[in-house]
Order: structure tokens, then sequence, then C-alpha cells
């Protein structure tokens, strides 16, 4: 039985298009495991889930989370986040959902949601990886992350579509190996926000200009899934900035209108985050005036003040925020209050993957991280 100082936390909560129901209201956020194969000299053998991927996920199965969310899996082979991501491309010769199934079998073994989390890094490629990105525009990014990036190259049209097939055989492959869904990472700087951001994007196509413009890449593979996967039936999730915190990047406004084209889109559940590799705002101490705040103050979440506005955008969506929770009493009232519906942990689960089944049951009140 749940301590009565979390009981909100314990509750379940169900994606109103899927029907599927996650049994409490703590998420395992996507952080990369960098758990896949890698070989510099044979592409062939890259991205291929490791025994150490199963054992993560079976792990963090074990320590309570009601929905886990894999981190970066790219669609693209020679665009990965890093060396050693787990890879779904097409054009591996080897069985993607054989490669997949044991994971994701691992993390649901306990009864929690499993939604593999897809991106496209776009220019945020180091260049030991890829010296020549592809992006929305040739924007480069400076060092950043302890790392030195590439000159990327704007994406042609048919580069484009070809993500957005890349996208949809990735969702398809990983419902076909037993997961509940996908989440779209359309946040810190990845391919999606560079679309999303008029820093990064300066395209004068479809694809660029206004916000619609802007946003018709993300909505494209959107699209593109929901065809492949009945909504009925699959959760479709993106985790989205509420903004970059850099000058000319992505604006709170905008984004609020992008997150309610994507409810109506068919997305059901939202991981509400901010910054980019150069305004990394989700670890927190990017900027003293965002944790100065005091609402970041006394709930530790880095970014409820925009995610519970972003709430009253939606009619339908569940949403969620991750960055700060470290507190399970803050935690709880901010889902009791209905600022938001779930929290989303990150580190905490790195330091302790038993966390959220002891703050249930009443054996610890914060994170120690």
């Amino acid at each position: 039985m749940a301590s009565p100082n979390v009981l909100s936390l314990a509750q379940a909560i169900s994606f109103p298009l899927s029907g599927k129901t996650v049994r409490n209201r703590v998420y395992r956020t996507a952080l990369s495991e960098y758990s896949g194969s890698y070989d510099e000299n044979n592409i062939e053998n890259c991205g291929k889930p490791l025994p150490r991927y199963i054992e993560l996920h079976k792990e963090m199965a074990a320590g309570g989370a009601g929905l886990i969310c894999f981190g970066n899996i790219p669609v693209h082979r020679d665009h990965m986040e890093n060396i050693n991501n787990a890879i779904l491309d097409p054009n591996n010769a080897w069985n993607a959902v054989d490669a997949f199934r044991p994971a994701i079998a691992a993390a649901m073994s306990q009864g929690a949601i499993c939604l593999p989390q897809l991106t496209f890094p776009g220019r945020q490629v180091p260049d030991y990886v890829n010296k020549h990105p592809k992006s929305a525009s040739d924007v480069q990014l400076g060092p950043s992350m302890d790392k030195t990036y590439g000159q990327p190259t704007p994406l042609s049209r048919d580069e484009i579509k070809d993500l957005v097939n890349r996208f949809a055989w990735a969702a398809h492959t990983v419902v076909k190996a037993g997961a509940d869904g996908i989440v779209l990472h359309a946040a810190h700087g990845y391919g999606f926000n560079q679309f999303l951001s008029p820093e990064t994007n300066k395209r004068t196509d479809e694809y660029g200009g206004s916000l619609e413009n802007r946003a018709r890449f993300l909505l494209e593979v959107v699209a593109a899934i929901k065809a492949n996967l009945p909504v009925a039936k699959y959760v479709i999730g993106v985790k989205l900035n509420c903004h970059d915190f850099s000058e000319g990047g992505t604006s709170f406004a905008e984004q609020c209108v992008v997150l309610k084209w994507l409810e109506d889109a068919g997305v059901d559940f939202f991981d509400v985050s901010g910054g980019t590799y150069a305004t990394p705002a989700w670890r927190g101490n990017i900027q003293k005036e965002l944790t100065d705040r005091p609402i970041q103050r006394y709930y530790g979440s880095y970014f409820i003040e925009w995610a519970q506005e972003m709430k009253k955008v939606l009619s339908r969506a569940v949403i969620g925020t991750t960055g700060g929770w470290r507190d399970a009493h803050r935690m709880a009232e901010a889902v009791r209050e209905g600022k938001i519906d779930m929290c989303g942990l990150g580190r905490p689960l790195r330091e302790n993957p038993f966390f959220v089944s002891e703050i249930l049951e009443g054996k610890v009140r914060t994170s120690n991280l």
C-alpha cells in the first residue's frame, strides 16, 4: 500500500486514445543507455542491443516506474547521437524485431508500459561520429556538452521524406517487438527541434519560415506513424521543449501551438523539457534565473512553471515534465493539484533504480543525487 503522503503518485492513469493504463504517475524519462554494439570499421555491426541493454531495462522494471521510455534510438545509422547507441535502421542486416524484443520484454516484465524513444540528432552528432551531419539548415553547433560537431548540410526534400519513412518503419518495428508505442524526441536541440527553431531553421521551402512550415516535418512523422499504428491501440508520445532558453530559439508561445497541433494529430503523451546542447537547461544549472524561480525552488522541477500552462492547452493528452524532481512529496503535490499528470525521473533512477518503489512505499522521500 502506498504511503499516505504520495497517494496521488500511486494512482493509475490511462492514455485516452490507446486506452493503455499506466499503474502509477512516475515515468522513467528517456536517457541514452549506450548499450548498443559499435564497430568503427563496419557500420553493419553497429547498433545491435547488447546484453547490458536487457539488464538495464530489467533493473528499471523492478524499480517500480509505471512507464519506461528507452533512450535515444537513432533511425539512421550514419547519424548517431553517439557511439554505442542502439539503432533502428532498415538497412541493417540483422533482424531488428528479434534484437529489440528481449529488452522490451524486460522493461514490461513487472507491468510497466514501454515506449522506446526514436530520434534523429541532426547537427548534434559528434564530429568523431560524422563530420558532415544533416540538419534543417547549415547552422553549425559550437563546442558544447564536452564535444565538437561538424558543419551540417541541409536535408533535401527527398532526405526528409526518407526520414519520415524511417521513423514510421522504426515505430512499427518496436511495436512488433512488443512495445506499447513510441516517443519522438523533439526536444534538447535534436533534429525535430532544429526544424522547429528559427535559430537553426533557415530554410525557404515548405519546411521553413512560418511555424506551420517549421512544424511540418514533425507532424508528417506523426501522421506516417499513425497510419501504421492505430492510436486506438498504441501510444504516440513526444518529448517537447517548453522553449529553448536561447535567443532566437523556440518560444513558449509557439511551443504551445505546436503542442496542440500534435495533440490534434494523435499524440497521446507529452514529456516536457527544455534547452538544447548549447543551452542544456535540463541539467538545471544553465541559467541562475531558471533555478531561482520561486515555483522551481518549491517543487524542484525545472519546467513545471511552463508545463502546468501547457496542460491547460490540452483537451485530452497526458502530460508530464522531467528535470529536477527529487522530493516525492512535492511530486505528489503537483499531481494532486492537477499541475501535471505525471512526473519524469532520469538521473535519480541511475543513482537508485528502486527510487520509485521506495518513495511509493514511504521508505524514502528524496533522491540522494
